[in-house]
């Protein structure tokens, strides 16, 4: 029988555990609420860190979808970008290339972290890094509701003009 692990009973009585087949991610484990309508994470740095951490193990192939962290207004946005870019196929729009990254390609290095709080419900998590041979730094705004953060923004340089971006203003503009 393939896809089974059986241990003999004297490890299992000796209080031996048996381990996983494949380790489980290097991310927090998310919070399942009965309406399934708000998920948020517990630590934005460890949400952070933990995506990062997905794009450093599998270059090129961004994360599964993250939506569950973000905030209802980042949502909104995500969904309302979405709707547009589903029935314009044949247009670009502003969102025209991975906002964790900053570049359609990636091979991220040299990553730290940065921790600015703004009160007790607000939050920046600052990612610096390297992709390929550029220096990038990415903010993300976490905010906190009922208990749990929620990623509600992002920005890169000034966050405007040909210096920047902030993520709510490319999810609003919708053609290049």
């Amino acid at each position: 029988m393939t896809g089974f692990l059986f241990l003999p009973a004297a490890l299992l009585s000796a209080g031996a555990q048996a381990l996983p087949a494949t380790p489980p991610p290097a991310a927090e484990p998310q919070v399942v609420i009965a309406d399934m309508r708000i998920h948020g994470v517990a630590d934005p740095r460890v949400f952070v860190e933990a995506t990062y951490a997905r794009y450093q193990a599998s270059p090129n192939v961004p994360p599964p979808d993250q939506s569950y962290a973000y905030s209802p207004r980042l949502k909104a946005l995500f969904d309302a970008y979405d709707a547009w870019s589903r029935s314009h196929e044949d247009l670009v729009g502003a969102l025209d290339f991975d906002w964790w990254t900053n570049a359609q390609d990636y091979r991220i290095r040299n990553l730290s972290y940065r921790v600015i709080e703004e009160g007790p419900d607000r939050r920046w998590i600052v990612a610096r890094f390297d992709n390929y041979d550029r220096h990038d730094e990415i903010r993300f705004r976490f905010v906190r509701e009922g208990g749990r953060w929620f990623l509600d923004d992002a920005m890169q340089g000034t966050g405007s003009g040909s210096e920047g971006w902030t993520l709510s203003e490319l999810l609003e503009r919708r053609e290049q």
